[in-house]
């Protein structure tokens, strides 16, 4: 049985294509490597070939949050002992956009925000890097009381008709679902399983 070919630049961009992604686009991109399998170029590959389809004038958006950027007396993921504490809270350094590495956004979110040109912004916890026409008017002016609501990266997608790209991944990681449930903020809502539901009280 003859062994598939390794996926290429070209390759990939032929399948972006053929998903609906077109130059010109704001994609945000969630992404798991290690599903796509051996990449001729690796992840510099699979970043270049959203670039090529993107093209000029389109913007490729990811996550780069930072979840331990909070007291670490709430870290569950995994925890760490209450006589740390003090240490992290007075020696970590503080949250900064082009130093501070994302957690648990993957190797490709990383491979955006360190590619030339990228811009993050400047929220201590959720920021997103972009690349491309549009990526100050995206990463630009983001609220800290609107993390992840209508003055945040993700409102900035919405406005621009952005497309949401799950390459390998599923729902659950799927930032743009967090607008959603900004927007249903005046009615009540309670966590069941995986879906936020709503409750008429």
């Amino acid at each position: 049985m003859d062994q598939p070919l390794p996926h290429t630049v070209q390759s990939l961009a032929f399948d972006l294509r053929a998903l609906g992604i077109a130059s010109g686009d704001v994609l945000l991109l969630h992404s798991s490597n290690r599903s796509l399998g051996f990449v001729a170029g690796g992840t510099q590959a699979v970043v270049q070939a959203l670039l090529d389809v993107l093209g000029p004038e389109g913007t490729l958006v990811v996550p780069t949050h930072t979840p331990e950027n909070t007291d670490p007396a709430g870290w569950q993921h995994p925890p760490v002992p209450e006589a740390w504490w003090p240490a992290i809270r007075e020696q970590a350094p503080g949250f900064d956009p082009l130093c501070t590495p994302s957690r648990w956004m993957g190797v490709i979110a990383e491979a955006v925000r360190t590619w030339p040109g990228a811009l993050r912004s400047d929220h201590p916890q959720v920021s997103f890097a972009a690349l491309g026409r549009n990526a100050a008017g995206i990463g630009g002016g983001h609220q800290l009381d609107d993390a992840l609501g209508e003055n945040s990266p993700l409102g900035a997608v919405y406005r621009l008709n952005g497309k949401v790209l799950l390459l390998g991944c599923g729902y659950s990681s799927n930032t743009s679902l967090h607008l959603a449930e900004r927007n249903l903020s005046s009615q009540v809502r309670r966590f069941r399983g995986q879906v936020f539901c709503r409750s008429a009280g």
